[in-house]
């Protein structure tokens, strides 16, 4: 159980998506809306938001999504821990913390931060982590560039101690993720017959690349005419359509699909800022725009740079005024008090 899953031995070669092991965590299906003062703010086409910040888990937005597979895969293996990794302020390590807790299963995070040690102060993300009492383990950024050997070392050594430990990698981004976003994008194509017009896009901030894969795998097995927009909060298109690659080419091994699809997406980088967690002040002007304008909320780390790359492009002349887009607002509200 050690190290990165190896789907194989839960009899999943040539398996179909719904016949994996799934926990229910997420309140779903999560609405479909349209915000027509984004639309009057931005200027442009109809915008629509799927609030998949309202999943459930104290704002765990898609992190759960993702979760339901690979929880319920640690589970029938008989874990009784689980290993992820992320930033102090990681999103998907607080989704999994808070899981865990429900079900039951002790949680062992490995927390970047500059020095290796804990922040000064315990606020956000970080505080919610340490309320389901997870157990924080901090990581310089070398040691965190190292994260998927350093969480396999230690969850050898827990077997040795006889605890049965299923690691997560980063983001919950491998097949089990992809899935799990996949399904929500399956979920997606359901309520958006109901929209009347052309949808010309579906926008989503992209990182760890689990949700753009998940995206991309139902969107080009489905046939859905719309862009997928990858916005990178971080990392250069290279880098993410690399892992994207990866994950679909571990899921046609695995027997799930019998070629890697070939949906329309398109990867963007010009709106990172400073990289990943640093945003500029036009972005947090914006991002706090956006706000007073939907009441949703945005966090500096990813929902608020995806929506001022959607508002840059509208500006930009992208879209037209009869144009539908989807902006997909992952969560991770808990960022913006940091």
């Amino acid at each position: 159980m050690v190290g990165r899953p190896t789907y194989g031995r839960f009899g999943w070669h040539h398996a179909r998506m719904d016949q994996l092991p799934r926990i229910e965590l997420a309140h779903l299906p999560t609405p479909l809306v349209e915000y027509p003062r984004l639309t009057e703010l931005f200027g442009g086409p109809h915008v629509w938001v799927k609030r998949d910040d309202l999943t459930g888990f104290g704002l765990s937005g898609n992190k759960v999504r993702k979760l339901e597979y690979h929880l319920g895969a640690a589970l029938e293996a008989g874990a009784d821990t689980v290993l992820t990794c992320g930033a102090v302020q990681s999103n998907h390590c607080r989704a999994t913390a808070l899981a865990a807790a429900r079900l039951g299963l002790r949680a062992v995070l490995f927390l970047r931060s500059t020095s290796g040690r804990p922040p000064e102060r315990s606020v956000a993300n970080h505080r919610l982590d340490e309320l389901a009492g997870a157990e924080i383990r901090y990581v310089t950024p070398d040691e965190y560039a190292q994260r998927d050997t350093v969480m396999s070392s230690a969850a050898a050594e827990m077997e040795e101690a006889g605890v049965r430990a299923w690691v997560i990698p980063e983001g919950a981004s491998d097949v089990l993720g992809m899935l799990g976003m996949a399904r929500g994008f399956e979920e997606m194509i359901g309520q958006s017959a109901d929209i009347p017009g052309r949808i010309v896009a579906v926008w989503h901030a992209a990182s760890s690349a689990g949700t753009t894969a998940g995206f991309g795998w139902a969107a080009g097995r489905s046939g859905f005419p719309a862009l997928n927009i990858a916005c990178s909060i971080g990392d250069s298109i290279g880098e993410l359509s690399d892992r994207v690659g990866a994950i679909w080419a571990d899921a046609v091994a695995l027997g799930l699909g019998s070629s890697v699809p070939s949906p329309d997406l398109e990867y963007l980088d010009r709106y990172v800022g400073g990289g990943y967690g640093i945003a500029s002040k036009a972005q947090l002007e914006l991002q706090d725009k956006a706000t007073r304008n939907s009441g949703l909320l945005f966090d500096p780390t990813y929902t608020g740079k995806a929506i001022y790359g959607l508002a840059s492009e509208i500006a930009g002349g992208r879209f037209s005024p009869d144009d539908h887009v989807i902006f997909w607002h992952t969560g991770g509200g808990f960022a913006a008090l940091v």
